[in-house]
């Protein structure tokens, strides 16, 4: 009887130790590697003139973006929301891409800075600044439907 009383207190010491272990492993496992400090300034680009500012919850300077470029068969699709950016959605079918949600947004974000229309853009320039950044110099469809935050919009619809 001894020797079973032994056991089981061995037992239960060895499961406990265990236990214990796994919650501190598990405790020190985090994705942050540190809090975020928001008592920085941010920095961003501002345009008060047309409405824009990144930080300013206005985002790009547009609420909506909807591009389709077509061309021999293949497509790009941009597809952005600033009510809901769960719902984005970017398929380049050139590049054999197909995000949606943040990662999405992750991939249009960098285009958005490079080519940075706002309601002063025209449509020969927004054509020619999209086809530059994605790297095309032709297309067969292009549709581009953007509205801006100072409510202005640019509608483009153009075959050949």
């Amino acid at each position: 009887m001894n020797f079973e009383r032994v056991a089981l207190m061995s037992f239960l010491r060895m499961v406990s130790i265990v236990g214990f272990s796994s919650v501190l492993i598990l405790g020190g496992c985090s994705s942050k590697k540190e809090a975020p400090n928001n008592d920085d300034p941010t920095i961003g680009y501002e345009d008060e003139d047309k409405g824009s500012s990144i930080n300013t919850g206005d985002g790009y300077g547009f609420t909506d973006f909807d591009l389709s470029i077509k061309k021999d068969g293949k497509k790009i699709e941009v597809d952005y929301e600033d009510v809901k950016p769960s719902d984005a959605e970017y398929i380049n079918e050139f590049q054999k891409v197909n995000k949606e949600g943040n990662d999405a947004i992750d991939s249009m974000h960098k285009m958005f800075m490079e080519v940075l229309l706002d309601s002063d853009t025209t449509k020969e320039e927004a054509i020619e600044r999209i086809l530059k950044w994605y790297g095309l110099d032709d297309y067969d469809e292009f549709e581009l439907d953007v509205k801006y935050t100072d409510n202005k919009s640019l509608d483009i619809e153009e075959k050949k």
